[in-house]
């Protein structure tokens, strides 16, 4: 059982606002699967704007948190959600889940292959080639954290490359990956509270953007389902 540790991440171009920002940017999206909803970010968004939501979470705590968000709750690992529950999504959002799951391409690839033509997968990962990550592996160490991109219950890695690879295989054509910045407000509230700190975000997020396989924190892709 997957039980992703995360916290919500609202400063500009992290992967929850840049996931938020597609969906209510696109005029067509009324459906939504939200796998792995945690204590229901995207719920708390959309809920009560015209969206029907539905989400899979196997942790019961946090799905009992979001119920009230969402118009239909599975609760249970993604491998035990019936076929059904996943068909005829507009818009179907994996946040920050399949690293935790020990085989992420069979679960991606079964969920591609119920959705119709044209429904949109919104996918985030952690990038393992980010340079925090290089750096230590260059003095010999990887050491796993109780979050981040080695956070103890992450069972996958993937670069950019792997990662295009994987939604390729599933099914996908990709239209755009995104990199985000290290969560810097996370680390340290300086960087969420202050002007200067912000500052300093926002020259990173910039950076980031420009380097994005050595500097990305997260990838966010986004593709369509094709015949």
């Amino acid at each position: 059982m997957y039980q992703p540790r995360y916290e919500d991440k609202l400063m500009p171009g992290s992967s929850h606002q840049v996931i938020i920002g597609k969906i209510k940017d696109s005029t067509e999206v009324r459906k939504i699967l939200d796998i792995g909803i945690g204590t229901g970010i995207l719920g708390r968004w959309f809920s009560g704007k015209g969206y029907e939501i539905s989400g899979i979470e196997p942790n019961p705590n946090w799905a009992r948190q979001a119920k009230k968000y969402y118009t239909d709750i599975f609760v249970g690992t993604l491998e035990e959600t019936p076929t059904n529950f996943f068909q005829k999504a507009d818009v179907v959002v994996f946040g920050d889940v399949l690293e935790h799951m020990s085989d992420p391409f069979t679960a991606l690839k079964r969920v591609v292959s119920i959705q119709k033509n044209g429904t949109i997968f919104i996918i985030s990962v952690p990038n393992i080639a980010n340079i925090w990550i290089r750096l230590n592996l260059l003095f010999g160490k990887f050491e796993y954290t109780t979050r981040g991109i080695l956070d103890d219950t992450h069972l996958k890695f993937f670069t950019k490359k792997s990662l295009k690879s994987m939604l390729e295989e599933s099914g996908l054509a990709i239209i755009e990956i995104i990199p985000t910045p290290i969560p810097l407000d996370l680390v340290n509230s300086f960087f969420r509270n202050s002007k200067v700190g912000r500052r300093i975000y926002l020259m990173l997020l910039w950076v980031t953007i420009r380097f994005p396989t050595l500097l990305g924190y997260q990838f966010v892709c986004f593709a369509e389902r094709l015949s």
